[in-house]
This record gives C-alpha cells, structure tokens and sequence, in this order.
C-alpha cells in the first residue's frame, strides 16, 4: 500500500499547501488593499479641497463684468456718499439689484450659478442683493463684519466658506472701483451654498464619495454609482472622535479610519475641515471608500467577475485534475481493489465444501493480506483444538508451493571420519551444532512454527543433514515423523546394527520397512496419537528420501530404521550401515 498512502499524503500536503496559500492571500490582499485605498483617501480629500479652490477662483472671475459695470459702480459710490444713518437712494438700490438679478441668471446659462449676490458700500451697508430671504430696507443691515469683505473694500481679491442658516456657502468677493487704479467705492460678494448638486458635481469629477456636514449635521452629499451615501451619516460619536484626531486639529485633516464595518467591507474615510470661517463652527467635509475585505478564503469567488473567471486555464486545470485522480485510481486499483478480491477468492474457497484445502496460502498474497491470511490459519487452528477436531498439521505443498523431492544439504559438511563410518550403531549429533564446538556439524533447514495441534514424531538420522519433515510427503499429514533432535536411545543400538553389515535384498528392505511401518503405528496407538493419515506409501516415501541422503553423504550400503520412543511419542531412528 505504499504507493496508495504516498499519494494519500501527497494529496494532504498539496491541500494544505492549497489553503495557506489562500490565507497568505488573503492577508496580502487585505492589506495591499487597505494600503492602496488609504493612499486614494488622502488623494481624494485633498482633490474635494482642490476642487473648492479652484471653482471659488473661477468665480471671483466670473465676478469681473459686474464689478465693472457702471450702474453698480454709480450706486455704490452714491451710497458710499451718504452717511451712516441716513437712508440710501431707492432708485439707485433698484438700477444695482436690477444689474446683480441679470447677472445671476446669465451666470447660470453658463454653469457657474451663483445662489446669492450682494452689493455692499464701503462702510458695509448692503446696498442690494439678489436672491438672498433677508431684504436690505433695514438701515442695521450690513455685512462688514466678515473678514472677506473688510478685505474686497480694501481693495482684496478673497473666497472664503460660511455657515448662513445652517448651510454652507462657499463665498468670493472683489472690489469695485470707478477708475482702475482708484480707491474702491465697494465690494461684489457671490455665494454658492454647498448642496447636493454642488458635492454631486465634486463627486464626478474627483470619483470620490464626499459628504459636507456643519455641526453635527450632514448638509449635503455627493457618491459615485454603487455607494450609499447612508454609509457617510456623520453622528455625534464619529465626530466625537475626530476631535481627539491630533492632524484632524493641528492639519485639519485625520488619518484614513475605518467608519463603517459590512458584510465583505469596510467604509474607509478622512475628515477634513473646510478653510476660512466656516472652520471654527464646525464645518468640514468627510470623504469615504469602500474597501473590500477579504474574511474567508473562499472569498475570492464572491469578487470574481466574469472576465475573472474567463482568464482561467480551465482545460488544463481539468486536464491535471483528471490525470491526478486517474493515477489515484491506479494506485488503489493495485494496492487495494485487487488484492482485497484476490483473498475475498481465496476465503470463499476455503469455505467451499469441495475445496482440497483447509487452510489459506500465505505466500499467494502481498503486503497485509500475507499477515491475515496467517492469522486466519492461527484462528482456524485455535478454534479446532476448542472444538476436540483434529485438523492436522496444514498441507505444505499447498502453502508453501510445491517442495524438493530430495533433502536440502547444509552447506558446512564435515569431513567423512573412518571412526563415524565404523560407528553403525551411534545416533547422529543434533542438527543444530552446539556453541564452541570446533567439528560443530551443519545446520539442517527450519521447519515452520509449531501451531498447537498434535506434535508428529521425530526422525533421527546418523548425519546433520536429516531432512525436514516439511520436504516429504508424509510430513503433510498429522502423523508425519519428524527428525530427531537431541537425545538417542543409549541400549541395543550396536547390537542391532552390527549384524546388517551385509546390503539386504529389495524384497528383504521392504519387508523391513513394512515391519518398521506396523512397529511405528503400533507405537503411536500406545500414546493415543492419530494415525488414520498415516498411510505406507508416504511413511516409505519418507524412509526412501532420508535413505538416499544418508547413503550419498556416508558412502555406506544401506540405512537401518529403528522405532523407539522419545519423550512419551513415537519416533525413528536412522543409522548408516558400511
């Protein structure tokens, strides 16, 4: 399953490396965001100042023709003549507010309105106005108290901003004289109150949201498509905090601050204060931009467009998702799919009732599955002995695959001795040689773990090289002799041997072998041990092989088998004869 969890974990760290990318995103977005659109905020306040400056320049020029006019020039210097007190020249106030009403309706022809116009003599009496509520009979009526125009009558081209009945204005005035050169007789002074159209129109041209508030009130507003001015509702808490701004009191300007928090974003702003007079009553103007914030990864979806989505590779990001899931296929296919049918097969065919074998092959499968199947065979085992069945000891062919006909030879023989030849009678050393021993004789092949099931009897041989119960026939079934290990029988072994110098006949060795095979079921019937798989064929099987070997290793004539018991079982003994 190694390629299967390598691409479980491959797919892991490709996600998670997917999601911190996002978050770096996301971060790196916020902020470059919030950096770009504080810098357009600044931008955009000062614009809205540049935009009042330069359209009160505009209109102290506008204010030319009249300051010129001779009518207005004869009126003013006529009320400049009279003194403080005294009531002014009617047809005179009538000829200069005639000439001011021309004036304003000709301005708005050519897109610079004026709401208001006054004429004012030198000692700050308004002479006539035009269009303003207040009328201009009362002799207290006058505006020389304003800044700007004690400065037109001192020859002064000014604009400044007012708060006239709680609005706005913007104001400009310039002197009027009646010869160039001279001592002005009085001033024009034009005002354009800041309504929504005048804030509308800085809107368009600078792109910014822009709201005017006087007070603690908002007075007009001016937002460009897709923002709502409710956004720019000044209250007293907002303004309350711009007053602790240390710019908004030393610069007339604060730091971008966030105003309002929505849903996916933030409405960003900058007070600022409007110059001149309108200043110390609390007059200023706050301009906003709506700044998207990114809260989610997945955010990016909800901000992508159409053309967003256009410019995306989709062929090729469907082209490598395809391909990746089709080799995660594969590799569960290989590693997963077919395994696991391979042993579904296998039980369901040891859950046959036909099936010839009773236990699973551990060597047909891979990975985990070779440890279940081992472990199945162990749980089937412990479920037999519970149960009183004798299921025998598992079929090794079937196991392990097929098995050499002929005993596997140690590698490490020992050089044939006269004196072991002669020894006919002797047992042969334990297959496992002893530690220290300097003519230590060779290994002989391991057998499989022993399973709790009845043990088979041992086999001696006279040479290190006996063969494994598992490489012959009759080591499949319960009672297959097994190879002797440790002691030997130590009375009438000489005897025995002594008297077979001579090679016996065919006829005569299977007649010994038959007498071997009774004395050796006889044997195990005393010790209650099965015997019903136990058949000649395979018991001779067994004698033959361990024959051969013994005669090619020992140059004798023939072998000699003895039945005797070892430790409360049946077992055989095998010795060379020259």
């Amino acid at each position: 399953m190694l390629l299967s969890r390598f691409w479980y974990l491959a797919l892991a760290f490709v996600l998670a490396g997917a999601v911190f990318l996002l978050y770096v995103a996301t971060a790196v977005t916020n902020r470059n965001a919030s950096s770009t659109g504080n810098q357009l905020l600044t931008a955009a306040s000062r614009s809205v100042y540049w935009y009042m400056t330069d359209d009160s320049r505009q209109r102290a020029t506008a204010l030319i023709p009249l300051a010129l006019d001779a009518d207005v020039a004869a009126g003013l210097s006529k009320a400049t003549k009279t003194e403080p007190g005294t009531k002014l020249d009617s047809e005179s106030k009538t000829k200069v507010k005639s000439k001011l009403e021309a004036f304003r309706n000709h301005s708005a022809k050519n897109g610079l309105e004026f709401d208001a116009i006054w004429a004012i003599d030198v000692h700050g009496r308004v002479v006539a106005n035009a269009n303003f509520e207040r009328g201009t009979s009362s002799k207290k009526y006058e505006m020389g108290g304003f800044s700007l125009v004690a400065d037109a009558l001192h020859g002064w081209i000014r604009d400044d901003a007012w708060v006239l009945n709680g609005q706005i204005h913007r104001v400009v005035a310039r002197p009027v004289e009646v010869g160039v050169g001279g001592v002005p007789v009085g001033a024009i002074v034009g005002s354009k109150m800041v309504d929504d159209r005048y804030v509308q129109a800085i809107s368009d041209k600078t792109g910014a949201a822009v709201a005017f508030y006087a007070g603690e009130t908002r007075v007009a507003k001016g937002t460009p498509p897709g923002f709502d001015a409710a956004w720019l509702s000044v209250i007293n808490t907002d303004l309350q905090a711009v007053e602790q701004d240390e710019n908004y009191v030393d610069k007339g300007r604060t730091t971008p601050r966030t105003l309002r928090q929505n849903a996916g974003f933030d409405v960003r702003a900058v007070f600022a204060r409007v110059p001149g007079e309108a200043w110390d009553l609390g007059a200023g103007y706050v301009v906003g931009h709506r700044q998207t914030v990114i809260t989610e990864p997945w955010g990016f979806q909800n901000l992508a467009d159409k053309a967003d989505k256009e410019a995306v590779p989709l062929l090729y990001v469907a082209l490598a998702a395809a391909g990746l899931a089709l080799l995660g296929l594969i590799f569960s296919l290989l590693e997963h799919t077919l395994p696991l049918a391979r042993f579904r097969r296998a039980v369901q065919d040891l859950a046959n009732k036909k099936s010839e074998t009773d236990v699973l092959k551990p060597s047909t499968f891979r990975g985990v599955y070779k440890k279940i199947a081992s472990d199945i065979n162990d749980a089937l085992d412990k479920i037999a002995a519970r149960a009183g069945v004798e299921r025998g000891p598992a079929d090794l062919d079937s196991v392990l695959g097929p098995l050499p006909t002929s005993p596997q030879m140690s590698a490490f023989s020992v050089p044939k001795s006269s004196s072991r030849s002669s020894s006919n009678d002797e047992p042969a050393a334990a297959a496992v040689p002893s530690s220290g021993s300097a003519a230590s004789e060779p290994q002989k092949p391991r057998s499989l773990p022993k399973r709790s099931l009845p043990t088979p009897p041992s086999f001696a041989a006279t040479d290190a090289t006996d063969p494994d119960p598992a490489d012959d026939d009759a080591g499949n079934d319960d009672e297959q002799p097994r190879s002797k290990d440790d002691d030997e029988p130590s009375d009438g072994d000489n005897a025995e041997s002594e008297g077979a110098a001579a090679p016996p006949k065919q006829d005569d060795e299977e007649a010994q072998w038959r007498k071997v095979y009774a004395d050796f079921i006889t044997l195990k019937k005393k010790f209650n041990e099965p015997t019903a798989k136990l058949t000649y064929e395979k018991f001779r099987g067994t004698l033959q092989r361990n024959k051969d070997a013994l005669m090619a290793r020992h140059q004798c004539t023939h072998v000699k088998f003895r039945v005797y018991e070892k430790q409360g079982r049946a077992a055989l003994k095998a010795s060379p004869v020259k």
